[in-house]
């Protein structure tokens, strides 16, 4: 399911860069939810800089609630230094924008 919504995502980037889509925050929060949820932290950052661009409020409060009842210990002792590959360094250093970004340390 959350792979799907990936797609949509793109689909929903392309066409509002073309002027074909005005989105509202409701659709943008169902998104993060979703993103986090399924635990792609780098999307959820993509959405929540799209809500930024388009100045329509953030609430990290619910964002933080979800990471803590989901995530609460995701990378938490993992050093970035100690990843296997690239990818994994990259999910790693996304989680650790999130946790700081809502205030979770």
């Amino acid at each position: 399911m959350y792979r799907e919504i990936t797609i949509l995502w793109g689909d929903i980037k392309r066409n509002i860069e073309s002027g074909n889509l005005v989105v509202n925050r409701d659709l943008y929060e169902f998104i993060v939810l979703n993103f986090l949820r399924g635990g792609y932290f780098e999307r959820v950052m993509e959405v929540v800089r799209h809500m930024k661009e388009h100045g329509m409020y953030i609430d990290k409060w619910m964002l933080k609630v979800e990471f803590l009842k989901l995530h609460k210990d995701l990378y938490r002792n993992l050093k970035a230094s100690s990843a296997r590959a690239e990818a994994q360094n990259k999910r790693i250093e996304d989680v650790r924008a999130f946790r700081k970004w809502v205030g979770v340390q």
